[in-house]
């Protein structure tokens, strides 16, 4: 190993060695295999780094499935491949032919270093940049475990679930696959003479990370979509009844809409005594008339605005069973009758006075 090669981060896991270890045992069985401790440029300092070998992990990472729709509630997998490669192999010290014990440890340091593109304990992670308000979706569990890969292997898929929001507007979407994995750095066979077929091996192993872009698409999941233009009357009486309010809408989509049925479903306060309004075929451009029967409790709040959300349950040229939420607004205003009984209760009391008043000034 030369000296212009940057040091490595840390050492081997214990996970991860075991698991090199037990390769070379089953290749080598005599062979012993140490951790190398100390400095991270200890094996510059003794015989038996025979290879400088270049090369590491490279993952990619690729979703299973790119398209997702508003508001939907599903699960994002991924899968990781390492397209690893040795990319170059150089002698920094030929054995002695007359000492077998060389030979045979530089033939053993060859075969470990093809674990060079191997990586090991590989985590990754699926964020979503920039802020909380302006993510399209939310990840559910973050962080998934593919264990190792070796070079050319692909992971098992990874599952991530997600909420996509239902105010996102369609379009695509930056996501970002954060992998985490450790490889080993480097390796040597230091020769014992007195054991030639059982040398000393010692790893150096460094933790990387790759950052990795990916894009999803929001789609609406039907082209049809609605539009509320108006409501009438826009003002509700405090423990008025049967009040009928029209909305009306629009398919500002691109696909038509059949078998319509938007069933309102008001805030608490309001009563709905008729909340289906059908529309056999609803066209692009088309607007409807939704008629509803409505009552307002007593203790409906004054000068409030109430929302009324318009459930729609319909089918497009693609898709049967599908539903999509709009809302509209009404104000509850003060019930006329009872302000003018409000107001001749204090006409009543006024009058009332003015007759005390006068009885007193004629006793004086």
């Amino acid at each position: 190993m030369n000296a212009e090669r940057s040091p490595p981060s840390k050492f081997v896991s214990p996970s991860s060695f075991f698991l090199l270890a037990l390769t070379l045992l089953i290749v080598h069985p005599t062979v012993s295999a140490a951790v190398l401790q100390g400095s991270p440029n200890a094996l510059e300092r003794f015989p038996g780094d025979f290879y400088k070998v270049e090369g590491s992990p490279d993952i990619a990472a690729t979703l299973e499935r790119a398209r997702v729709y508003q508001g939907e509630e599903t699960s994002l997998y991924l899968t990781l491949t390492n397209r690893g490669r040795v990319t170059s192999i150089e002698v920094n010290e030929e054995p002695a032919r007359s000492a077998p014990e060389e030979v045979y440890a530089a033939k053993v340091e060859l075969e470990l270093e093809n674990a060079r593109t191997a990586a090991q304990d590989v985590s990754v992670s699926l964020a979503v940049p920039g802020s909380r308000e302006e993510a399209p979706l939310e990840v559910k569990r973050q962080v998934a475990y593919a264990g190792t890969l070796l070079e050319g292997q692909v992971s098992p898929r990874l599952e991530f679930p997600i909420e996509v929001y239902e105010n996102t507007p369609p379009g695509d979407y930056d996501l970002l696959a954060v992998v985490n994995y450790t490889y080993q750095w480097d390796v040597a066979a230091k020769p014992e003479s007195s054991r030639p077929e059982n040398p000393d091996i010692f790893y150096l192993y460094e933790s990387e990370s790759q950052t990795l872009p990916l894009t999803v698409r929001v789609e609406r999941e039907s082209g049809a979509e609605f539009k509320v233009l108006e409501v009438s009357p826009l003002d509700l009486s405090v423990g008025s009844t049967d009040n009928v309010v029209k909305v009306t809408i629009e398919n500002v989509g691109d696909d038509y809409a059949r078998d319509v049925v938007a069933r309102l479903r008001p805030e608490s306060g309001i009563y709905v005594s008729v909340d289906e309004s059908p529309i056999p075929l609803f066209r692009p451009g088309e607007t409807a008339e939704l008629v509803y029967k409505l009552d307002v409790s007593k203790d409906a709040v004054p000068k409030k605005t109430y929302m009324l959300t318009i459930l729609f349950e319909f089918s497009d040229s693609k898709s049967d069973d599908l539903t999509e939420t709009e809302h509209a607004y009404v104000r509850i205003e003060d019930d006329g009758r009872r302000v003018l009984i409000f107001a001749a209760v204090l006409a009543a009391l006024a009058i009332a006075g003015v007759a005390v008043r006068r009885r007193k000034r004629g006793k004086v």
